[in-house]
């Protein structure tokens, strides 16, 4: 089962896996226990359908809703300089939704850069760093490189508009500039749905 955090956990520590609701403020100790076991049980549901319906490689990948705009993607690098969606259009585009305490974001990396540097005259990832400082970004940067330019979007205004609150999120845009899929969840070594998606993107 692919790994996610959901944004509204603690930042201040590396999250991985599926978070589970805050437990109520005052509770008995025979309801923290009911609680507990529903979660869990939930949890294992969740993780048997999972299972019965794509390999743990695989993030859960999404046509893009069909009735939802591709939102405008404007935002400045890691120098300042401005991006914009509409520069890279011709290419399909791989936006990348990430945080350095979000523990998925940080696996997939290599994934990431391996996609970056395969076919970069048909293929453009960029990075979007969720409302993080800039000294923050550059120190994980330092210690994890990225072959993709890192954006940031220090109000969370495209994180709101491009994911369903869920970290790491990645969209694929076609090369006219069009959201066509979404991938929830981190993106495994052996993935191969969303690089078939990609593929396809590219011999339109």
């Amino acid at each position: 089962m692919s790994e996610s955090a959901i944004i509204g956990a603690e930042p201040g520590r590396r999250q991985s896996g599926i978070m589970t609701p805050f437990l109520p403020a005052v509770t008995t100790p025979m309801q923290t226990r009911t609680i507990r076991r529903s979660l869990a049980l939930a949890a294992c549901l969740l993780a048997g359908t999972a299972a019965a319906t794509a390999s743990a490689a695989d993030a859960m990948l999404k046509p893009w809703p069909a009735r939802q705009a591709t939102p405008a993607l404007r935002l400045s690098d890691l120098q300042g300089k401005e991006w914009q969606l509409g520069q890279l259009r011709g290419k399909v585009v791989v936006v990348n939704f990430w945080a350095s305490w979000c523990g998925p974001c940080v696996d997939e990396l290599p994934v990431l850069n391996a996609l970056a540097r395969h076919d970069p005259d048909k293929v453009a990832v960029v990075g979007v760093n969720y409302k993080e400082p800039l000294d923050t970004i550059e120190r994980f940067a330092g210690a994890h490189p990225f072959a993709y330019p890192v954006l940031r979007d220090r109000s969370g205004d495209m994180f709101r508009q491009w994911t369903a609150g869920v970290m790491p999120t990645t969209i694929v845009v076609d090369r006219q500039g069009r959201a066509r899929w979404r991938s929830v969840g981190e993106i495994g070594a052996g993935d191969t749905r969303l690089k078939a998606a990609i593929d396809a993107l590219v011999a339109e």
